[in-house]
Parts: structure tokens; C-alpha cells; sequence
């Protein structure tokens, strides 16, 4: 008998199809879904790969899913449950302390999604240094944060993609904004701004050992998205950076306990050559990177994370595409702005795109870009090197802009 798993998730169905090939177990193991309704994205492409067991819920209804979930787990045999989107994992683990399934319990997950909770253990681990901090419940709470080292940043503690993020540069600008959030419930933080640039460490763990890591320099500030702009990923692979970030991301891991599972870390490499903790998540990277991480080392990151969850074995990398084959990142374009713009594929080769992803429905329908993976088009490019992937990514974005 295969064994069975509760998959929780937010991502349209045809997240899981890529490039023709279906990346849920089906062969494997038996998935009970619960997903996004259709109005949300719901099951599109769900013909050619059906399920037996499915539920649709509102994207926003957190008692449904969780009443739901539980209602599978009473009535059914559930060996395992998947969750690989931000806003997934906690319930996934909440489930999973409840009825005792294996896999990441509930104390774990919270190290890694409340961004309080994350800080104050690496904080008192030492393994990184973390902006000052405070957890923001009551509009007293923001005198808990140094202001003579200048701009502070308040956003959400569950957050994802650069949602409910706020710059303020006073006390009293702060309390303006505060006076407008229902502060209830200990879902806010404030915490200084770094400045610096910001780079990302992608990884894969099992049994409490790292098997797998990948650094990217972001090429903009994920909390800058706006109408018309751009943002993207460079990878980084030599050097002393490289590998102080990984000794770093090694130290938070360690800090934070996950034993299986993927991870995406981001940090502030500052002027003054410090590297600052910002924040990590216990699940894989967003957007365009797995496609990067899968053009350049032969694996798709979000089926890993499933299928340790699920309990089965895992393949990090195919031949003929691991490192030593140049290097690769991506360039994506949000809606807005003037103009019809793309590239026609007749220019994919001489730019290195290998990959051109659209995406139906980006945008809020009003002008505006709801969160930092908001795009209307993203291109895979890769080179030979460095330079080369920059100038050609430059030129993507010049080509696109018309």
C-alpha cells in the first residue's frame, strides 16, 4: 500500500507542471489536496494530472483550510503532509505536532516563519549579527527601538514578498503609521533598515546536514517593486562572499534546528563588508529561482521540498549541469508603465535566455503591483561568466523596454 499525504496548498495547480513534466509523486505516495479555489487559480491543468481527493477553499479563509485539513487528517490515513508556499508551512506543522505525523513540528516552523521568533534565536545563538529589533504590539512598543540610528522598518511578522512592509524615519512618523494597523494579534515588528545589498542562500537539508546550497545577489531591493520595474537574480558562485555566506547560512541552520527540508535565507552584505541576518524561511525560494537553480544545477527545488516532506528520496543534480557550466540568473519585468513591450524569441539566443516565463493576471487590475514576485514576464538568461550574464541581462531589459 502507497503511503498517503495531506498537501496544503496555495499555489495554482500548474505550479506543479513544468516544462511538461508533473513533479507531484503521484506514483509514489497518495495526495489528499487542499488547495486555492478557482477564482485564486485554483486547479487549472488539474485534467491532465488528476487527484482523487480534492477540497477548494477561499485563498483568505485560514479557519476553512485549517477546519478542512483537520477534517482529512480524522478521516483518512495521512502518513505525511507537504506544504511548499510561505503561507502553508505553519499549518502544515501545526498538523503535523497535533497528530503526530513526522516532519517539521510546529516550535521548528515558528523559528522559521515569525520573524520575531527567528531573530531572538539567532540573536542569542551568535552565530549572526541581526538589526535591532522589537516585536510591535502596542504603539508604546516602537520606544523599544534605538531612533538615533536613524530609518526603521515595520512590517508584518508572517509576511512574504515584501507585503505589509513599511520605511518610517522618525518616532513620531512611526506613530502616525501605527495608529492606522490593527496591532492585535502580534502580527507586526519593527526593526532598524540596513542599507547594503541584499544576496540570498538557497538550501537543501536532510537528516540535519546540508546537501545543498546556492547564492544569488539580488539585482533590486525586493521591498522596491513598483509599476513598470524590474527585478532578478544573479547567481553567485566563487569567492571569499560566496563563501562567507554560506558559512553564515550553515550557523543560522544550525541555530534554528530544521533537520529536512529546503531553506531561503537573505542578508545585508553592508558598505562596511558586514554581513547582516534579515530574515530566512523553511520552505523553497520564491519566484524565478528554482527555475534558476534548475537551469544551473539540474534540480527543481520546489519537488525536493515535496518529496522530503513526503518522506521519499531525493536527486540533487544531473550531469551536464552542475557547476563548472557557466552561471545563470534571471530578469523579470512588473506590469505597468508605457508602451507594449517583450522580446521576441528570435532574440533568445543571443541573449542566453533559455526561459521565458508569463504570467496571466499579474497586476491588482488597478495599475498597482501587489508583492515582490508580481511579474508580468520573467527571462531565464545564461553565460559564460559574470560579466557576460550582467550585459545580458542589461540588454533583456533594454530590448524589453523597446
Amino acid at each position: 500500500m502507497k503511503p498517503t499525504a495531506l498537501f496544503i496548498n496555495m499555489h495554482p495547480y500548474s505550479h506543479f507542471n513544468r516544462g511538461g513534466v508533473h513533479i507531484l509523486p503521484t506514483d509514489e505516495i497518495d495526495i489528499h489536496l487542499v488547495t486555492r479555489n478557482q477564482f485564486h487559480g485554483g486547479v487549472s491543468g488539474f485534467a491532465e494530472h488528476p487527484l482523487d481527493h480534492v477540497a477548494m477553499c477561499d485563498a483568505e479563509e485560514e479557519d476553512r483550510w485549517r477546519a478542512i485539513c483537520e477534517w482529512t487528517m480524522r478521516n483518512h490515513r495521512i502518513d505525511r503532509v507537504i506544504a511548499v508556499h510561505e503561507r502553508a508551512v505553519l499549518l502544515a506543522a501545526e498538523l503535523r505536532t497535533k497528530f503526530s505525523v513526522p516532519g517539521t513540528d510546529h516550535a521548528t516552523a515558528a523559528r522559521f516563519r515569525d520573524k520575531v521568533v527567528m531573530k531572538e534565536a539567532v540573536r542569542a545563538s551568535g552565530t549572526a549579527t541581526v538589526p535591532g529589533f522589537a516585536a510591535l504590539d502596542h504603539v508604546e512598543d516602537l520606544e523599544k527601538v534605538d531612533w538615533s540610528t536613524g530609518r526603521k522598518v515595520v512590517k508584518s511578522r508572517l509576511g512574504l514578498a515584501a507585503k505589509d512592509l513599511y520605511m518610517v524615519d522618525t518616532l513620531e512618523e512611526a506613530r502616525q503609521l501605527v495608529a492606522g494597523l490593527d496591532l492585535s494579534g502580534s502580527h507586526y515588528e519593527v526593526e532598524d533598515f540596513v542599507t547594503g545589498q541584499i544576496y540570498h542562500c538557497d538550501s537543501v537539508v536532510k537528516d540535519g546536514k546540508i546537501l545543498f546550497s546556492s547564492v544569488g545577489r539580488y539585482l533590486a531591493d525586493p521591498a522596491s517593486y513598483s509599476p513598470g520595474g524590474i527585478f532578478g537574480t544573479v547567481l553567485v558562485q566563487d569567492g571569499s562572499l560566496h563563501r562567507r555566506i554560506t558559512e553564515l547560512n550553515v550557523s543560522v541552520l544550525d541555530a534554528l534546528g530544521l533537520k529536512d527540508g529546503t531553506t531561503h535565507l537573505e542578508l545585508f552584505h553592508t558598505p562596511d563588508d558586514e554581513l547582516v541576518f534579515c530574515e530566512i524561511a523553511g520552505r523553497p525560494p520564491g519566484g524565478i529561482i528554482p527555475p534558476v537553480i534548475q537551469w544551473q544545477h539540474g534540480f527543481n527545488i520546489v519537488e525536493t521540498q515535496i518529496r522530503l516532506d513526503a518522506g521519499l528520496d531525493i536527486s540533487l543534480g544531473s550531469s551536464g549541469q552542475g557547476r563548472g557550466s557557466g552561471t545563470c540568473g534571471f530578469i523579470a519585468f512588473y506590469p505597468g508603465g508605457s508602451g507594449e513591450r517583450g522580446i521576441d524569441t528570435d532574440k533568445f539566443a543571443d541573449l542566453g535566455i533559455v526561459e521565458h516565463i508569463a504570467y496571466r493576471g499579474a497586476g491588482n487590475g488597478r495599475g498597482g503591483v501587489r508583492h515582490s514576485t508580481d511579474f508580468l514576464d520573467a527571462y531565464v538568461v545564461r553565460a559564460r561568466d559574470d560579466a557576460e550574464l550582467l550585459r545580458r541581462i542589461a540588454r533583456a531589459e533594454e530590448i524589453y523596454r523597446g
